[in-house]
């Protein structure tokens, strides 16, 4: 079993509005005169806009970021077999992130970031079970290279490669760099690793495989 303390980032949005107005009326008389003398001196200025601005020279070599994430619904794993689906989870009564029920799936932190948006997605895993080997039981047979592709519901999919993997003592995790945000579009799978204490129910460690979005 795995479970990792997380700490929420409140992000506060500060909605911007904007409004215009137009006037319409029948115009006749005085109304006429003072429209086409208002044309008349509008004229000039929209002459020079037109004649003094031109395209930037960086306009074509511009790059926009353009990564979004997606809801995942299932992960693939081809290097160690792995093919399930995906549950998304909160935070437990202790703080702790939630776990599935189920040891043949895994466990989105939806509390978190998408995977493929800027940020680091979680996804944990059981190891085992009582009737033997879950989910990411070989986990820690990844190696750099290997790829793990995310699809949503509707089939559209994010594809990561692992870039690194650590253990790390179950009570000294680095949240941060494992839950928070990042320039990268990372994405971060978890399971228990090291010793089990049979009188506590844990695993002394617990194994993070880093991945990165695949360009």
């Amino acid at each position: 079993m795995y479970t990792m303390r997380v700490v929420l980032l409140v992000l506060v949005l500060l909605p911007i509005s904007a409004c215009s107005a137009g006037i319409s009326s029948n115009s006749t008389g005085d109304d006429k005169a003072t429209t086409q003398t208002a044309e008349k001196q509008e004229k000039p200025t929209t002459q020079m806009a037109s004649t003094t601005t031109s395209p930037s020279p960086y306009a074509d070599t511009i790059i926009m970021d353009e990564r979004s994430g997606i809801v995942p619904a299932t992960i693939d794993i081809p290097a160690i077999g792995v093919s399930t689906s995906i549950e998304a989870v909160g935070l437990k009564e202790n703080g702790e992130m939630a776990v599935t029920e189920s040891f043949e799936t895994t466990a989105w932190y939806q509390g978190g970031y998408k995977p493929g948006e800027p940020g680091n997605a979680v996804i944990g895993g059981h190891v085992d079970s009582r009737n033997g080997p879950a989910v990411f039981y070989k986990l820690n047979k990844l190696s750099k290279g290997d790829e793990i592709t995310i699809k949503n519901k509707d089939g559209e999919k994010r594809t990561f490669v692992v870039i690194d993997k650590k253990e790390y003592p179950w009570d000294d995790a680095p949240l941060k760099s494992i839950f928070g945000y990042s320039a990268a579009s990372s994405l971060n799978l978890i399971t228990c690793t090291g010793d089990f204490d049979h009188s506590a129910r844990n695993y002394s460690k617990r194994l993070v495989v880093y991945t990165e979005l695949k360009s």
